[in-house]
């Protein structure tokens, strides 16, 4: 009982050490404090100058299509199309090897590259253009 009672007392004592430190910590914002400047004078968002090339868009839209080729009897295998790194999937789906297909993509501004895969095939495009296609004949280079 008296082990229950020590250590019921050294709890109490470690929580409110821990409260006080916790509160202590808390940084106080004052309404009238400086916030950082940038050199803009801008108080409103709609008085930010920015140059008219300035794009605010966070996004773009492609257009994906599969180019399919004919095939002697029916062939399907998982298209996906994804980042890079494989964390965001932009698309995945069946797809008849000889059957064309199309689709809109909304892709961040800040990726570079999109990864389409079918089956075994693996082609890397830059995000940058409006229309991506991709078949699965291999991509010749020069």
């Amino acid at each position: 009982m008296k082990l229950k009672t020590t250590f019921m007392k050294n709890l109490i004592i470690l929580s409110v050490f821990a409260l006080i430190g916790l509160t202590s910590c808390k940084k106080q914002m004052n309404e009238n404090q400086d916030l950082p400047n940038n050199g803009s004078s801008a108080k409103k968002f709609n008085e930010i100058k920015t140059s008219e090339k300035f794009d605010w868009k966070t996004t773009n839209e492609l257009t994906f299509n599969y180019v399919g080729i004919p095939t002697i009897q029916p062939v399907k295998t998982t298209l996906t199309i994804s980042s890079e790194d494989g964390k965001i999937v932009f698309y995945a789906g069946t797809q008849d090897m000889s059957s064309n297909f199309q689709t809109k993509l909304v892709v961040p501004t800040n990726m570079s590259n999109l990864v389409v895969k079918y089956g075994a095939v693996s082609k890397t495009y830059n995000t940058n253009v409006s229309i991506i296609s991709f078949d699965i004949l291999p991509t010749l280079v020069d």
